[in-house]
C-alpha cells in the first residue's frame, strides 16, 4: 500500500495538517524538532507525494501527451528524444502514445490523455488522416479544451500555428541540386497526398525546376507512403518512365529506391541519382552515401516542449508558427552529368 501523509503523521505523533506544511516547505510556525521528525518519517517510511492526488489540487500534473504516427521510424524516434529531454530538463513527465498511422487509435489516446489529467498535448498526426478526419481530431481537442501544439505534419488552413519545418525550402534544395548537377529528368517519390508537409515538398521542388528551365511532368510523380515499400514501387515506376534521378519525399523511401536497385543490378549514383530527405537515420553507410536535405528534428522536439510549457505557465495557448530552416546534406548519391 502507499504511504501517506496520514501514515506519516501517525508515526510522527503530529496532524496531517502539520506534515502537508512541512513537505510544502511552509513551516514556519512549527518547532524545528517536530519538523525535524516528521521528515525522518518521511525518509525511513520512503513516502513518495501522490502526483495525481497532487495535480488535482493545484490542477496542473507536470504531464505532457506525446501523439505520434510510428515510433519505429527514426524520424519519430528522433523527435521523441527531443521532446522527452526537454521535459526531463524542465521536470515534467512525458506520456508516449504511437498510434500506428490509424486515426481511430490517435482519437482513442487524446481522449486518454484527457482523462490521465495531461497539462497538455504534441501531436502529430496520423498518415490515413484525410481532411475530415484532421478536422475531427482537432475538433476533438478543442471540445475537450486542453492545450495542444501540431509538430511537423499541421493542417495550416483550419489551424495556422505548428512546429515544423520549411518543406516548401526543403523541396526546393532537392530540386535545385538536382538541376544544377546537370538532370532534366527528375522523378519524386511523395508522402500521402492528404500531408500537407508532401503537398509543399512539391510546391518547391516544382519551383526549384521553373527557376531552372525545367518543365514539370506530373507523370514523374509517384505518390508513395512515406515508407520503404512505396519507396521500391515508386523507383520501378519511375524509371520505366526514363528518369535520371529521384527526389524521395522521406529516408525510408529513399531506402526504397536503394533496395529497388540493388535488387535490379542497378547502382546509386550511376543507374539513378537520389536525394532524400530528414537525415537522422543511417544515410551515410551505404556505398553512395545519401544526399538528403535534413529537418533538425531534435531540435523540433525540445522547441514543441517549450512553446507547450511556456503557454500552460501563463495560462494562454501559445499562438505561433515556428518554422526551421532545411539544409541539404551532400554526399554521394548524385552523379554529375555535367562533366
Amino acid at each position: 500500500m502507499r504511504v501517506t501523509m496520514k501514515d506519516i503523521a501517525k508515526s510522527a505523533g503530529c496532524s496531517v495538517t502539520t506534515v502537508s506544511l512541512v513537505l510544502n516547505n511552509k513551516a514556519r510556525s512549527i518547532p524545528e524538532q517536530t519538523q525535524k521528525r516528521v521528515l525522518e518519517v518521511v525518509k525511513e517510511l520512503k513516502y513518495r507525494p501522490n502526483q495525481l492526488a497532487v495535480g488535482l489540487i493545484k490542477k496542473q500534473t507536470r504531464t505532457i501527451g506525446l501523439v505520434i504516427s510510428d515510433v519505429s521510424n527514426s524520424f519519430f524516434a528522433t523527435l521523441t528524444k527531443g521532446v522527452e529531454d526537454e521535459c526531463r530538463r524542465e521536470g515534467w513527465n512525458l506520456i508516449l502514445c504511437n498510434t500506428n498511422d490509424y486515426h481511430k487509435r490517435e482519437m482513442e489516446y487524446i481522449r486518454t490523455l484527457d482523462d490521465k489529467g495531461a497539462d497538455g498535448i504534441i501531436l502529430c498526426f496520423a498518415k490515413e488522416d484525410d481532411p475530415a478526419q484532421l478536422r475531427e481530431t482537432l475538433g476533438l481537442i478543442g471540445e475537450l479544451g486542453v492545450p495542444h501544439i501540431m509538430v511537423d505534419r499541421y493542417v495550416s488552413d483550419v489551424e495556422p500555428y505548428f512546429v515544423a519545418t520549411d518543406h516548401e525550402k526543403g523541396g526546393y534544395l532537392a530540386g535545385k541540386h538536382l538541376a544544377g548537377m546537370g538532370h532534366k529528368r527528375i522523378g519524386c517519390i511523395t508522402g500521402p497526398d492528404n500531408l500537407e508537409d508532401s503537398r509543399m515538398r512539391t510546391e518547391g521542388f516544382k519551383r526549384a525546376l521553373r527557376e531552372s528551365g525545367i518543365s514539370f511532368d506530373g507523370r514523374d510523380v509517384y505518390e508513395g507512403n512515406y515508407d520503404m515499400e512505396s519507396g521500391e514501387r515508386g523507383a520501378e515506376y519511375l524509371m520505366k518512365r526514363g528518369v535520371t534521378a529521384i527526389f524521395a519525399y522521406n529516408e525510408l523511401t529513399a531506402y526504397g529506391v536503394y533496395r529497388w536497385a540493388g535488387k535490379n543490378g542497378k547502382t546509386v549514383p550511376e543507374d539513378v541519382s537520389v536525394v532524400g530527405y530528414d537525415d537522422v537515420g543511417f544515410s551515410d553507410i551505404f556505398n553512395a552515401p545519401l544526399t538528403s536535405v535534413r529537418q533538425p528534428v531534435y531540435e523540433m522536439g525540445k522547441e514543441a516542449v517549450r512553446q507547450m510549457i511556456a503557454g500552460i505557465k501563463e495560462k494562454k495557448p501559445k499562438k505561433e508558427k515556428i518554422q526551421f530552416e532545411p539544409e541539404l546534406v551532400i554526399r554521394k548519391s548524385v552523379k554529375d552529368l555535367n562533366r
